[in-house]
Formats: structure tokens, sequence, C-alpha cells
């Protein structure tokens, strides 16, 4: 396996993250490389979006698909926490959609 290390702060050449489509273009930029396992350092951001949380969260999810991962590190502790929450929301639009399934009856006509 073959490691990457990004620094979200150069990529962007800012210290500010804002827009789902910025963390698209990010995991576009990771789909290209041949790297498995890919770290991405915040050590220098500022400020990140939920939007852009919401948006990482959702497209490591897909890099794994392509047998590859990406690992957060360096959040600032502020971000950090939104990160827990925007994941944990995540988590429970997952477990939510299959507990409800799960209870759904079928019914014929």
């Amino acid at each position: 396996m073959s490691d990457n290390y990004i620094f979200i702060s150069d990529f962007f050449q800012s210290s500010s993250m804002v827009t789902r489509e910025a963390a698209r273009n990010l995991f576009s930029s990771i789909s290209t490389l041949s790297a498995s396992n890919i770290t991405l350092d915040f050590s220098k951001v500022e400020y990140v979006s939920r939007s852009f949380f919401d948006e990482v969260n959702s497209q490591k999810r897909r890099l794994q698909y392509l047998g590859k991962s990406a690992t957060i590190v360096n959040l600032k502790d502020s971000l950090e926490q939104l990160q827990q929450i925007v994941q944990n929301t995540l988590n429970q639009k997952a477990t939510g959609f299959f507990s409800s399934t799960a209870n759904a009856e079928i019914v014929s006509m």
C-alpha cells in the first residue's frame, strides 16, 4: 500500500473550506492518485463549513469502493467538534434508514 499526504490549505491555497464542490474537487483529484492511503492534513485550516465536512464524509465512503482510504489529521479543536457532529448525523441517517426498512411490512394486494 502506498501513502500520500495532502496539506488541505496548500491544495486550496486557502485557510477556509466552504463548498461541497470544493470537497468533490479534492476527492476527484484523490481518486486519480495511485496511493491507497491518503492523509488529509488540516493543520493550517481555520474554517470549514458543515456542508464541506458533510461532502468529505460522503466522498470518503465512495473512496472505499476504489480500495482507498482518507484520514483527516490535525484539525483544530472547534473543527474536530464540528466534524464529529457531521459524522454522527451521517451515521444516524444511515442507521435510521436501515432500522426503518427492517420494520417495514410487505403487503400483498
